[in-house]
């Protein structure tokens, strides 16, 4: 069975994303995001772990453009890291680690 997730966080990074985004991109990402909410994503999409997070996932939306995602599931929740090109993901990645208080 899947497991509905409900977006809690990153509304920003997807707002800023779409400022400059084509209707089409928009779409496919829309899309995306409404199969990881109601679980089908890893069905639909390829979909990559990050081995220094275990809740981390980033999404193969179409060619060159990825959708990074934090998925709690003890919340049925996802946030959202990052939308863009896979090299941007592993530079939002590296300035969370930099900027996290550990």
């Amino acid at each position: 069975m899947a497991m509905r997730l409900q977006l809690t966080a990153g509304h920003e990074v997807l707002e800023s994303w779409a400022e400059t985004a084509s209707q089409a991109e928009r779409n496919v990402v829309y899309e995306a995001l409404f199969a990881v909410g109601d679980g089908s994503a890893f069905l639909v999409y390829d979909i990559f772990g990050d081995p220094r997070d275990p809740g981390n996932f980033l999404i193969m939306v179409k060619p060159g453009l990825v959708l990074k995602v934090n998925v709690q599931r003890a919340e049925s929740a996802f946030e959202i890291r990052h939308i863009g090109a896979v090299d941007g993901a592993d530079t939002a990645a590296a300035a969370q680690e930099t900027s996290s208080p550990e």
